[in-house]
């Protein structure tokens, strides 16, 4: 089975926000701490400085689930395919709540002891500037295998988008159990796929700017789903059939913080469960009944000709269709609601993973 669930004015609303959470810091609220994993830990031995080389956050607002079936299955009702719809943001403010969120991320390593390099100094940097130009950090939207993916680059800083198993091809969490095939990552399209190599030339050239500026670069991945979507393949053995839920998730994995030293190896800190949010608002269905009857019909002429052909030798080519049952939803929020769910969110993830990087230090 397979479950996977553009810009307008933004400096006052990242300022408020970036202003907001420095006035708070001195009194930081505590906050759950999600687990999170990590790997060659010996590179975050004694870093004190570092720089902020890319903050990419991805904004699932059309989140997919599908699971093949076959057999008893066919018979049952139960859906293949669950797609669920955030509506009611504002895509324009995407970029403003990234600017905010990068603060978030730079006061909490700031909290932790660690000098963060101004971003107009790492901008000015010669060497950070070469491969700037060739990933200018535009915002930009993707069909992915999860779903549609807004990627944002907070200062428009390089975006590094390619399957998470190219920066530590070893890493234990992205193999399936008994298997050495790492997981293809849900959240890039096939077309970062293919330009992967070039992607991670110039995500290799920040080595050249953590030796100039005399500290470890950081490259960061936020990843969100705006609502849930999964599909059990034992639906028919239960009484539910598919889940959805209403609230934004930060998935593992896909939320981390690369760190690029001078020399070594690369360290990955990552997290190691979802965080999930309060319910954004409400779930609605939206799959038309003319729709569903269609697909009914269609679905009961394929699982009768396969049961046919299981037990009379015979089956055709309605045997030979895809068995499609298709269930959509639209979660139906407010900007107002969705930006004070994902602050509170990231604040948990951000902490995470910078306690867990200081905890190695």
């Amino acid at each position: 089975m397979r479950s996977v669930i553009k810009q307008a004015p933004v400096a006052s609303l990242a300022l408020a926000l970036a202003c907001l959470w420095a006035s708070a810091a001195p009194a930081r609220p505590a906050v759950e701490a999600p687990p999170t994993t990590v790997e060659n830990a010996a590179t975050l031995h004694g870093l004190g400085r570092v720089a902020i080389g890319a903050f990419t956050v991805d904004i699932l607002d059309r989140v997919e689930a599908s699971a093949d079936i076959g057999g008893l299955e066919l018979v049952t009702g139960a859906p293949t395919d669950i797609i669920v719809n955030l509506v009611g943001t504002d895509p324009g403010r995407y970029t403003a709540l990234v600017e905010a969120m990068y603060a978030q991320f730079a006061a909490d390593l700031t909290a932790q002891g660690y000098t963060v390099v101004p971003t107009d100094e790492l901008l000015a940097n010669a060497d950070f500037s070469k491969f700037k130009r060739t990933e200018p950090g535009a915002a930009r939207l993707e069909k992915t295998a999860a779903g549609h993916n807004h990627y944002i680059s907070a200062h428009g800083l390089p975006m590094y988008v390619v399957d998470e198993a190219f920066f530590v091809p070893k890493g234990p969490q992205f193999a399936l159990p008994f298997s050495k095939k790492p997981v293809r990552d849900p959240y890039v399209g096939w077309g970062a796929g293919i330009g992967a190599g070039f992607t991670m030339v110039d995500f290799a050239k920040q080595r050249y700017v953590a030796k100039s500026l005399g500290a470890a670069v950081l490259d960061v991945r936020i990843t969100m789903l705006g609502g849930q979507a999964h599909i059990n393949r034992d639906f028919w053995m239960t009484k539910g059939s598919g889940k959805t839920d209403g609230a934004m998730t930060f998935v593992p994995v896909y939320n981390r913080v690369v760190v690029v030293p001078a020399d070594g190896a690369y360290a990955r800190v990552a997290l190691g469960q979802p965080v999930a949010t309060n319910k954004l608002g409400e779930l609605v269905g939206t799959t038309s009944a003319a729709n569903k009857a269609a697909q009914t019909a269609g679905n009961v002429a394929i699982a009768a000709s396969r049961f046919l052909g299981a037990f009379g030798g015979g089956g055709g080519m309605i045997g030979a269709m895809h068995y499609g049952n298709r269930s959509s939803y639209e979660l139906r929020t407010d900007q107002p609601t969705f930006e004070a769910e994902l602050t509170k969110g990231f604040a948990q993830v951000s902490r995470s993973l910078t306690a867990e990087m200081a905890r190695g230090r």
